[in-house]
């Protein structure tokens, strides 16, 4: 016999390593690599879009609350904490709450996220004035109504409905 290479016999391969050179040609093809990112990355781009088309829709005047329909009068403050022309901001239920003592007999009470990009308003000043300020843009908003006065915000604070209570003020959450 010939030495010839040709004729020489390979030994046949097990299962498993057909099975593991078969796997390794799935996971490490360059351009299932590139299909792979490919799809992610389009996933990722739908995903953004469909998140930027809910954004714009919730800054739409047509779409975005004025005002919150809470459903139970939760105690907020005691309503000797709150005098007359006085404000002041409270967390409650994990919501922060802009409240303003009107008169004697009435309170009102805003969300503290500025309706021009979400920013978080606190109790501030202008010219002397106490006012509902936004520290991102410099928005600001009127104390008795959440309107805003100042700034890039075109929409009044989300007030919700509150009230004197005996000695307590409470706010329907």
């Amino acid at each position: 016999m010939t030495s010839d290479s040709r004729s020489e016999k390979v030994p046949a391969a097990s299962p498993e390593s057909v099975a593991e050179a078969h796997a390794c040609a799935q996971d490490c093809s360059p351009r299932r690599s590139v299909l792979r990112g490919s799809a992610a990355v389009a996933a990722a781009g739908a995903g953004t879009l469909a998140l930027s088309g809910c954004t714009q829709q919730l800054k739409d005047d047509a779409s975005a609350a004025h005002h919150y329909d809470g459903a139970d009068p939760t105690p907020v403050l005691k309503a000797a904490e709150l005098p007359v022309g006085e404000s002041t901001s409270v967390e409650v239920d994990g919501r922060t709450l802009l409240m303003h003592r009107v008169s004697e007999g009435e309170v009102v009470a805003f969300s503290n996220s500025c309706t021009h990009q979400g920013c978080a308003v606190a109790v501030g000043k202008r010219e002397g004035q106490t006012t509902f300020a936004c520290p991102c843009h410099g928005s600001h908003f009127d104390v008795e109504t959440g309107k805003p006065y100042g700034g890039p915000a075109r929409k009044p604070l989300m007030d919700f409905e509150a009230s004197v209570d005996g000695e307590d003020i409470v706010v329907k959450l």
